[in-house]
């Protein structure tokens, strides 16, 4: 699910930038001209921090946009830790009820028809929820650290394109103002190396359906850096180092607790099983047999009658 979150926020970023990059209007030399709002309430005050902490700390533009990541993330960094918690309670709790829940599945995956298939579907969400479970809520609710970063990032973006100091910088020989192939390597080993992290303490069947998120996350991360410039590829790659701190400490620390937890609570509290639907036979019972007519031993509808030619002979 986390993978999934990554690439819906790597494409939202992608359509928020195409956006807003006509926000900032610019004169024939490229510089902008101070009006739009994205200049005003994005551009202008990163670009005002960046140039503090560049001029009154003496600090390379490159260090002062890991400064600003940093920051950014340890502000959000309750919130992330938050949700990474009520995230692992979720997959805990749907690791140990999928055991229930495989009858429902096969009948999902054998439906014949559409009504079936969401009668089955509509039966597993009922299913889910008498047990605490609701992964809509989750995946909602893990979006938000995300989402918050939205604004840092095009901020950034736009920083990065503009900003006389930064457009002159050079960062460990990188220049900040054009595209680094170096950096996009290493972002991509970076949420790679998350990527695997994320997977360690789940059972083999969600490690086999998560193995190709696993790859898609960090290739669609380095195609949106593609069109990013090194100042922000840079702030990519101070977040993948935190990223990576932060799944460690979920992976080893936060999962081990909850796994415990869950357990706990569910054998205090035995999950509720799926109610079973028993299809009604509607295959007419069979009657009692009507008595046969012997004709041949005189009893039946015309014995009387053969009876009474008897005894008039």
């Amino acid at each position: 699910m986390k993978n999934v979150k990554r690439l819906l926020f790597g494409g939202s970023i992608l359509i928020s930038l195409l956006l807003l990059s006509g926000c900032v209007k610019v004169d024939k030399s490229g510089r902008p001209t101070g009006e739009g709002w994205a200049y005003h309430f994005l551009m202008e005050p990163m670009s005002n921090f960046l140039d503090y902490l560049a001029k009154n700390f003496h600090m390379n533009y490159g260090f002062a946009i890991i400064f600003v990541t940093l920051v950014v993330r340890f502000i959000l960094m309750p919130l992330f830790f938050r949700q990474m918690h009520a995230g692992a309670i979720q997959q805990e709790k749907m690791q140990l009820l999928n055991t229930y829940a495989k009858p429902i599945n096969e009948r999902i995956k054998n439906a014949k028809t559409q009504e079936e298939k969401m009668t089955a579907n509509m039966e597993l969400q009922k299913f889910y929820k008498e047990n605490g479970v609701n992964m809509l809520g989750s995946m909602s609710a893990g979006c938000l650290p995300m989402l918050l970063q939205m604004p840092i990032f095009s901020a950034l973006y736009f920083t990065a394109r503009y900003n006389e100091g930064i457009l002159k910088t050079y960062f460990f020989g990188i220049d900040l103002a054009k595209r680094s192939v170096v950096l996009l390597v290493i972002i991509g080993i970076l949420y790679l190396i998350q990527s695997y992290i994320s997977l360690i303490g789940l059972d083999d069947e969600q490690k086999e359906k998560m193995k190709m998120m696993t790859f898609m996350s960090p290739i669609m991360t380095v195609m949106v850096g593609l069109t990013m410039p090194a100042g922000v590829q840079l702030y990519w790659v101070a977040g993948g180092v935190v990223a990576i701190v932060q799944q460690c400490i979920s992976s080893f620390i936060i999962k081990p607790k909850v796994h415990k937890q869950v357990d706990e609570e569910f054998r205090d509290n035995p999950p509720k099983k799926p109610a079973q639907t028993v299809k009604k036979d509607v295959t007419p019972k069979e009657g009692p047999k009507p008595k046969s007519l012997n004709y041949t031993s005189g009893k039946g509808r015309n014995a009387g009658k053969q009876q009474r030619k008897k005894e008039e002979f």
